[in-house]
Protein backbone atom coordinates (compact mmCIF):
# COMPACT_ATOMS: atom_id res chain seq x y z
CA UNK A 1 0.00 0.00 0.00
CA UNK A 2 1.67 3.25 -0.93
CA UNK A 3 -0.07 5.48 1.49
CA UNK A 4 1.32 8.74 2.21
CA UNK A 5 1.87 7.82 6.15
CA UNK A 6 4.09 4.88 4.96
CA UNK A 7 5.90 6.59 2.62
CA UNK A 8 7.08 9.54 5.38
CA UNK A 9 7.77 6.19 7.81
CA UNK A 10 10.27 4.54 5.15
CA UNK A 11 11.71 8.12 3.43
CA UNK A 12 12.27 10.17 6.89
CA UNK A 13 13.70 6.61 9.26
CA UNK A 14 14.82 8.11 12.54
CA UNK A 15 14.76 12.25 11.58
CA UNK A 16 11.05 11.84 12.69
CA UNK A 17 8.37 13.70 10.23
CA UNK A 18 6.40 16.91 11.63
CA UNK A 19 3.28 19.70 11.42
CA UNK A 20 3.43 22.96 11.76
CA UNK A 21 -0.39 23.16 11.81
CA UNK A 22 -1.82 23.56 14.96
CA UNK A 23 -4.35 20.60 16.20
CA UNK A 24 -3.31 17.47 17.79
CA UNK A 25 -5.34 14.65 19.67
CA UNK A 26 -7.81 16.23 22.11
CA UNK A 27 -10.62 15.03 24.29
CA UNK A 28 -13.63 15.40 21.93
CA UNK A 29 -16.31 17.10 24.64
CA UNK A 30 -19.06 16.72 24.23
CA UNK A 31 -19.21 13.60 21.82
CA UNK A 32 -20.50 14.32 18.42
CA UNK A 33 -20.90 10.20 17.79
CA UNK A 34 -21.23 7.05 19.12
CA UNK A 35 -18.46 5.64 18.12
CA UNK A 36 -15.23 5.22 19.91
CA UNK A 37 -12.80 7.91 19.33
CA UNK A 38 -11.09 8.04 21.98
CA UNK A 39 -8.85 11.29 22.57
CA UNK A 40 -9.01 12.17 19.15
CA UNK A 41 -11.95 14.97 17.81
CA UNK A 42 -14.40 14.18 15.73
CA UNK A 43 -16.02 17.19 14.37
CA UNK A 44 -15.01 19.29 11.95
CA UNK A 45 -12.09 22.23 12.40
CA UNK A 46 -11.58 25.86 10.93
CA UNK A 47 -7.82 26.05 9.28
CA UNK A 48 -8.49 29.51 8.22
CA UNK A 49 -5.42 31.04 6.85
CA UNK A 50 -1.62 31.69 7.42
CA UNK A 51 -0.43 32.87 10.71
CA UNK A 52 3.51 33.75 10.17
CA UNK A 53 5.89 34.10 7.37
CA UNK A 54 6.83 30.42 7.75
CA UNK A 55 3.88 29.21 7.01
CA UNK A 56 2.33 30.91 4.50
CA UNK A 57 5.39 30.19 2.53
CA UNK A 58 5.12 26.30 3.36
CA UNK A 59 1.82 26.74 2.28
CA UNK A 60 2.46 28.07 -0.73
CA UNK A 61 5.54 25.43 -1.28
CA UNK A 62 2.99 22.46 -1.33
CA UNK A 63 1.17 24.44 -3.97
CA UNK A 64 4.14 24.41 -5.95
CA UNK A 65 5.35 21.00 -5.32
CA UNK A 66 2.03 19.93 -7.86
CA UNK A 67 3.98 21.70 -10.43
CA UNK A 68 7.71 20.05 -10.32
CA UNK A 69 8.00 17.01 -12.08
CA UNK A 70 8.40 13.34 -10.83
CA UNK A 71 11.95 12.47 -12.62
CA UNK A 72 9.74 9.19 -14.56
CA UNK A 73 7.85 11.93 -16.33
CA UNK A 74 10.79 12.55 -18.47
CA UNK A 75 12.58 9.26 -18.07
CA UNK A 76 10.07 5.85 -17.12
CA UNK A 77 14.01 4.41 -15.62
CA UNK A 78 13.42 6.25 -12.20
CA UNK A 79 11.96 4.27 -10.29
CA UNK A 80 12.04 5.55 -6.54
CA UNK A 81 12.77 7.94 -4.17
CA UNK A 82 16.08 8.77 -3.50
CA UNK A 83 18.53 11.04 -1.16
CA UNK A 84 17.67 12.40 2.02
CA UNK A 85 15.21 15.38 2.25
CA UNK A 86 12.87 14.88 5.13
CA UNK A 87 10.24 17.57 3.71
CA UNK A 88 10.45 18.76 0.35
CA UNK A 89 9.65 21.73 1.02
CA UNK A 90 12.68 24.15 0.90
CA UNK A 91 12.33 27.70 2.55
CA UNK A 92 16.29 27.85 3.10
CA UNK A 93 19.44 26.13 2.54
CA UNK A 94 18.65 23.90 4.67
CA UNK A 95 15.83 22.59 2.62
CA UNK A 96 18.49 21.40 0.19
CA UNK A 97 20.52 18.66 2.23
CA UNK A 98 23.75 17.86 0.71
CA UNK A 99 22.42 19.00 -2.56
CA UNK A 100 23.97 22.07 -2.57
CA UNK A 101 27.51 22.31 -0.95
CA UNK A 102 28.65 25.98 -0.42
CA UNK A 103 27.67 28.34 2.00
CA UNK A 104 26.67 31.55 0.02
CA UNK A 105 22.78 29.76 -0.47
CA UNK A 106 21.08 32.01 2.17
CA UNK A 107 22.39 35.38 1.21
CA UNK A 108 22.03 34.85 -2.29
CA UNK A 109 18.83 33.73 -2.07
CA UNK A 110 17.71 35.66 0.29
CA UNK A 111 13.84 36.90 -1.55
CA UNK A 112 13.44 33.27 -1.75
CA UNK A 113 9.44 32.96 -1.25
CA UNK A 114 8.54 29.28 -1.81
CA UNK A 115 10.64 26.00 -2.95
CA UNK A 116 10.42 22.29 -3.55
CA UNK A 117 12.71 19.30 -4.17
CA UNK A 118 12.24 15.98 -5.44
CA UNK A 119 15.11 12.67 -5.81
CA UNK A 120 14.44 9.79 -7.74
CA UNK A 121 16.55 6.91 -8.47
CA UNK A 122 16.68 4.13 -11.78
CA UNK A 123 17.26 1.50 -8.61
CA UNK A 124 15.37 0.79 -5.76
CA UNK A 125 18.92 -0.56 -3.56
CA UNK A 126 21.18 2.02 -2.46
CA UNK A 127 23.68 -1.13 -3.08
CA UNK A 128 22.89 -1.02 -6.99
CA UNK A 129 24.71 1.39 -9.12
CA UNK A 130 22.13 3.68 -11.12
CA UNK A 131 21.52 7.27 -11.67
CA UNK A 132 20.00 9.69 -9.32
CA UNK A 133 18.59 13.11 -10.42
CA UNK A 134 17.63 15.50 -7.96
CA UNK A 135 15.78 18.68 -9.17
CA UNK A 136 14.82 21.97 -7.15
CA UNK A 137 12.50 24.03 -8.05
CA UNK A 138 12.87 27.75 -6.14
CA UNK A 139 10.66 30.87 -6.55
CA UNK A 140 11.38 34.06 -6.11
CA UNK A 141 9.00 37.66 -6.56
CA UNK A 142 9.60 37.90 -9.83
CA UNK A 143 11.82 37.35 -12.75
CA UNK A 144 14.16 40.08 -12.13
CA UNK A 145 15.04 38.52 -8.73
CA UNK A 146 15.63 35.28 -10.33
CA UNK A 147 17.40 36.60 -13.19
CA UNK A 148 20.02 37.64 -10.77
CA UNK A 149 20.05 34.48 -8.29
CA UNK A 150 20.13 31.94 -10.62
CA UNK A 151 23.72 32.79 -12.13
CA UNK A 152 25.31 33.91 -9.33
CA UNK A 153 24.27 30.40 -7.22
CA UNK A 154 25.92 28.88 -10.42
CA UNK A 155 29.02 30.71 -9.98
CA UNK A 156 29.45 29.75 -6.34
CA UNK A 157 28.22 26.50 -7.14
CA UNK A 158 30.84 26.05 -10.02
CA UNK A 159 34.18 27.91 -7.75
CA UNK A 160 33.76 25.53 -5.14
CA UNK A 161 35.81 22.99 -6.95
CA UNK A 162 38.52 24.14 -8.94
CA UNK A 163 38.28 21.27 -11.26
CA UNK A 164 35.01 22.02 -12.55
CA UNK A 165 34.50 23.20 -16.13
CA UNK A 166 31.72 25.19 -17.38
CA UNK A 167 29.23 23.06 -19.58
CA UNK A 168 26.59 24.60 -22.13
CA UNK A 169 23.25 23.77 -22.63
CA UNK A 170 22.72 24.73 -25.66
CA UNK A 171 18.65 23.94 -26.07
CA UNK A 172 17.97 26.09 -22.76
CA UNK A 173 20.50 29.17 -23.02
CA UNK A 174 18.79 29.95 -19.84
CA UNK A 175 20.94 27.60 -17.81
CA UNK A 176 24.44 27.57 -16.89
CA UNK A 177 26.05 24.40 -15.67
CA UNK A 178 29.52 22.43 -14.71
CA UNK A 179 30.82 19.28 -14.29
CA UNK A 180 34.43 17.71 -13.48
CA UNK A 181 35.58 16.03 -16.17
CA UNK A 182 35.95 12.08 -15.36
CA UNK A 183 33.04 11.85 -12.87
CA UNK A 184 30.32 11.02 -13.89
CA UNK A 185 27.71 14.30 -12.07
CA UNK A 186 26.65 17.67 -13.27
CA UNK A 187 24.85 20.25 -12.07
CA UNK A 188 22.68 22.98 -13.78
CA UNK A 189 20.63 25.95 -12.49
CA UNK A 190 18.11 27.29 -15.53
CA UNK A 191 16.39 30.91 -14.73
CA UNK A 192 12.78 30.52 -16.15
CA UNK A 193 10.68 33.88 -15.74
CA UNK A 194 10.34 34.10 -11.73
CA UNK A 195 11.95 30.17 -10.90
CA UNK A 196 15.21 28.88 -10.75
CA UNK A 197 15.35 25.35 -11.46
CA UNK A 198 18.32 23.33 -10.04
CA UNK A 199 19.24 20.10 -11.61
CA UNK A 200 21.93 17.36 -9.66
CA UNK A 201 22.45 14.45 -11.93
CA UNK A 202 24.45 11.77 -10.89
CA UNK A 203 25.39 8.82 -12.81
CA UNK A 204 27.34 5.52 -11.52
CA UNK A 205 26.19 3.08 -14.01
CA UNK A 206 28.52 4.30 -16.75
CA UNK A 207 31.59 5.88 -16.86
CA UNK A 208 31.49 9.73 -17.15
CA UNK A 209 30.30 10.89 -20.55
CA UNK A 210 29.12 14.22 -21.02
CA UNK A 211 26.78 14.46 -23.88
CA UNK A 212 24.92 11.36 -21.78
CA UNK A 213 24.53 14.06 -18.76
CA UNK A 214 23.55 16.79 -20.59
CA UNK A 215 21.21 14.86 -22.45
CA UNK A 216 19.46 14.09 -19.03
CA UNK A 217 18.87 17.57 -18.02
CA UNK A 218 17.53 18.68 -21.22
CA UNK A 219 14.80 16.17 -20.81
CA UNK A 220 14.01 17.47 -17.26
CA UNK A 221 13.87 20.67 -17.93
CA UNK A 222 11.67 19.69 -21.31
CA UNK A 223 9.01 18.64 -19.20
CA UNK A 224 9.65 21.09 -15.82
CA UNK A 225 9.51 24.44 -17.85
CA UNK A 226 6.04 23.82 -19.31
CA UNK A 227 4.68 22.92 -15.92
CA UNK A 228 6.09 25.96 -13.81
CA UNK A 229 4.16 27.76 -16.98
CA UNK A 230 0.80 26.28 -15.48
CA UNK A 231 1.64 27.69 -12.24
CA UNK A 232 -0.43 30.53 -10.83
CA UNK A 233 1.39 31.66 -7.84
CA UNK A 234 -0.35 33.45 -4.72
CA UNK A 235 -0.27 37.25 -5.39
CA UNK A 236 2.51 38.96 -3.10
CA UNK A 237 0.08 40.96 -1.40
CA UNK A 238 -2.12 38.10 -0.71
CA UNK A 239 0.96 35.42 0.46
CA UNK A 240 1.15 36.43 4.02
CA UNK A 241 -2.24 35.92 4.79
CA UNK A 242 -2.83 32.39 1.88
CA UNK A 243 -5.32 30.25 2.83
CA UNK A 244 -4.43 26.59 3.87
CA UNK A 245 -7.62 24.54 3.24
CA UNK A 246 -9.16 23.72 -0.17
CA UNK A 247 -12.91 23.46 0.17
CA UNK A 248 -12.57 22.80 3.92
CA UNK A 249 -11.13 19.16 2.94
CA UNK A 250 -7.91 19.79 5.43
CA UNK A 251 -10.51 21.04 8.42
CA UNK A 252 -11.98 17.77 7.59
CA UNK A 253 -9.00 15.39 8.14
CA UNK A 254 -7.78 14.35 11.22
CA UNK A 255 -4.73 16.54 11.96
CA UNK A 256 -1.31 15.63 13.24
CA UNK A 257 -0.21 15.60 16.31
CA UNK A 258 2.27 18.27 17.38
CA UNK A 259 3.84 15.85 20.48
CA UNK A 260 4.23 13.17 17.88
CA UNK A 261 3.98 14.10 14.49
CA UNK A 262 3.44 12.01 11.36
CA UNK A 263 5.95 13.64 9.00
CA UNK A 264 8.46 16.63 8.44
CA UNK A 265 6.05 18.86 6.65
CA UNK A 266 2.85 20.61 7.55
CA UNK A 267 -0.44 18.90 7.27
CA UNK A 268 -1.62 20.05 3.66
CA UNK A 269 -3.61 19.74 0.33
CA UNK A 270 -2.34 18.34 -3.38
CA UNK A 271 -3.70 17.54 -6.65
CA UNK A 272 -1.17 15.11 -7.38
CA UNK A 273 2.85 15.32 -8.04
CA UNK A 274 2.90 17.37 -4.24
CA UNK A 275 1.74 14.09 -2.87
CA UNK A 276 3.64 11.51 -5.08
CA UNK A 277 6.69 12.86 -3.86
CA UNK A 278 6.08 11.88 -0.67
CA UNK A 279 5.28 8.07 -1.49
CA UNK A 280 8.68 5.85 -1.54
CA UNK A 281 7.26 3.19 -4.31
CA UNK A 282 4.93 5.59 -6.25
CA UNK A 283 6.17 4.12 -9.54
CA UNK A 284 5.75 5.90 -13.14
CA UNK A 285 2.01 4.64 -13.73
CA UNK A 286 1.26 6.75 -10.70
CA UNK A 287 0.01 9.56 -11.87
CA UNK A 288 -2.33 7.83 -13.93
CA UNK A 289 -3.52 5.89 -12.09
CA UNK A 290 -4.84 9.57 -9.25
CA UNK A 291 -6.57 9.74 -13.15
CA UNK A 292 -7.93 6.54 -12.95
CA UNK A 293 -9.72 7.10 -9.45
CA UNK A 294 -10.26 11.04 -10.84
CA UNK A 295 -9.07 12.19 -7.73
CA UNK A 296 -8.78 15.41 -7.98
CA UNK A 297 -7.67 16.47 -4.24
CA UNK A 298 -5.34 15.43 -1.52
CA UNK A 299 -5.59 15.80 2.19
CA UNK A 300 -3.38 14.76 4.55
CA UNK A 301 -2.61 15.14 8.36
CA UNK A 302 -2.84 12.30 11.00
CA UNK A 303 -5.08 10.36 8.14
CA UNK A 304 -4.88 11.09 4.57
CA UNK A 305 -8.03 11.76 2.18
CA UNK A 306 -8.34 11.12 -1.46
CA UNK A 307 -11.47 13.32 -2.89
CA UNK A 308 -11.94 12.31 -6.60
CA UNK A 309 -14.79 13.73 -8.60
CA UNK A 310 -17.66 10.54 -8.28
CA UNK A 311 -18.30 8.10 -6.03
CA UNK A 312 -17.79 5.71 -8.46
CA UNK A 313 -14.14 6.85 -8.71
CA UNK A 314 -13.77 6.60 -4.75
CA UNK A 315 -14.94 3.37 -4.94
CA UNK A 316 -12.82 2.04 -7.74
CA UNK A 317 -10.13 3.54 -5.68
CA UNK A 318 -10.86 1.54 -2.42
CA UNK A 319 -11.56 -2.34 -4.26
CA UNK A 320 -7.78 -1.12 -6.03
CA UNK A 321 -6.00 -0.58 -2.39
CA UNK A 322 -8.48 -3.92 -1.63
CA UNK A 323 -6.96 -5.74 -4.14
CA UNK A 324 -3.32 -4.58 -3.25
CA UNK A 325 -3.34 -5.22 -0.10
CA UNK A 326 -4.72 -8.68 -0.24
CA UNK A 327 -2.20 -9.40 -2.67
CA UNK A 328 0.93 -8.34 -0.62
CA UNK A 329 3.64 -10.11 0.64
CA UNK A 330 6.80 -9.25 0.78
CA UNK A 331 9.66 -12.16 2.19
CA UNK A 332 8.80 -12.37 5.35
CA UNK A 333 5.92 -9.64 5.97
CA UNK A 334 2.60 -10.07 4.73
CA UNK A 335 -0.70 -8.37 5.51
CA UNK A 336 -3.88 -10.18 7.66
CA UNK A 337 -7.07 -8.58 7.55
CA UNK A 338 -8.55 -8.23 10.98
CA UNK A 339 -12.18 -7.01 11.46
CA UNK A 340 -13.08 -3.15 10.92
CA UNK A 341 -14.41 -1.59 14.29
CA UNK A 342 -18.26 -1.62 14.85
CA UNK A 343 -20.74 0.93 14.08
CA UNK A 344 -19.22 1.71 10.56
CA UNK A 345 -21.79 1.57 7.40
CA UNK A 346 -19.39 2.39 4.78
CA UNK A 347 -17.07 0.21 2.70
CA UNK A 348 -13.70 -0.67 5.31
CA UNK A 349 -11.14 -2.74 5.75
CA UNK A 350 -8.44 -3.17 8.41
CA UNK A 351 -5.49 -5.28 7.88
CA UNK A 352 -2.11 -6.20 10.47
CA UNK A 353 1.17 -5.16 8.70
CA UNK A 354 2.64 -8.89 10.14
CA UNK A 355 6.13 -10.36 10.32
CA UNK A 356 6.95 -13.63 10.20
CA UNK A 357 9.50 -16.18 10.89
CA UNK A 358 9.52 -20.22 9.01
CA UNK A 359 5.95 -19.17 8.03
CA UNK A 360 4.78 -18.53 11.86
CA UNK A 361 3.57 -14.71 13.05
CA UNK A 362 5.89 -13.25 15.46
CA UNK A 363 5.01 -9.57 15.48
CA UNK A 364 2.62 -7.14 13.68
CA UNK A 365 4.90 -3.83 12.90
CA UNK A 366 2.11 -1.88 11.80
CA UNK A 367 -1.88 -1.34 11.26
CA UNK A 368 -3.58 -0.25 8.49
CA UNK A 369 -7.71 0.78 8.04
CA UNK A 370 -9.56 2.48 4.78
CA UNK A 371 -12.94 3.29 4.17
CA UNK A 372 -14.90 4.74 0.99
CA UNK A 373 -17.56 7.19 1.78
CA UNK A 374 -19.47 9.34 -1.15
CA UNK A 375 -16.23 10.97 -3.29
CA UNK A 376 -13.87 9.92 -0.43
CA UNK A 377 -11.08 7.29 0.36
CA UNK A 378 -9.57 7.42 3.57
CA UNK A 379 -6.36 5.61 5.36
CA UNK A 380 -5.15 5.72 8.69
CA UNK A 381 -2.13 3.86 10.33
CA UNK A 382 -0.69 3.00 13.59
CA UNK A 383 1.24 0.33 15.44
CA UNK A 384 -1.71 -0.44 18.02
CA UNK A 385 -4.82 -1.96 16.82
CA UNK A 386 -7.07 -0.11 19.10
CA UNK A 387 -5.19 3.26 18.19
CA UNK A 388 -6.42 2.70 14.48
CA UNK A 389 -9.76 1.80 15.46
CA UNK A 390 -10.04 5.00 17.22
CA UNK A 391 -8.46 7.08 14.40
CA UNK A 392 -10.94 5.62 11.86
CA UNK A 393 -14.05 6.26 13.81
CA UNK A 394 -12.55 9.56 14.24
CA UNK A 395 -11.86 10.09 10.83
CA UNK A 396 -15.39 8.67 10.03
CA UNK A 397 -17.04 10.90 12.44
CA UNK A 398 -15.42 13.98 11.03
CA UNK A 399 -16.12 13.76 6.98
CA UNK A 400 -19.22 12.22 7.51
CA UNK A 401 -21.00 14.06 10.18
CA UNK A 402 -22.08 10.73 11.47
Amino acid sequence: MTAIFTACALATASAGCGSTVSGEAQQATPPKTTLDVGNYPSAPRTIGNAKNDKQARARESQRLGDYVILPFEADPAYISLSGFFPTPIVLNRKGLGGMVINDTFDDVAKDLTAGWVNSWSTVDNALNKGRQVDIAVLMFPDAATAKVVGPTLEHDDFTYNTDNQPVEITKYPGTSAHWRPGISSIGSWTVHDRYVVFIKLDDESQPADLPSLTGHVERMLEVQLPLLDKFTPTPTQDLPHVALDVDGLLGRTLPSSSENPTRAQPDGLFTGRGYLSLVVNAGPKALARLDEFEIDLISFGEAVIFRSRTPEGAQRHFSDRLKAAESMATGSRVFKRISPPPGLSENVACYTFMTTIDGKEVSASANFCGFQTDRYYVEVESTQVQDVYQQLNAQYAMLTGK
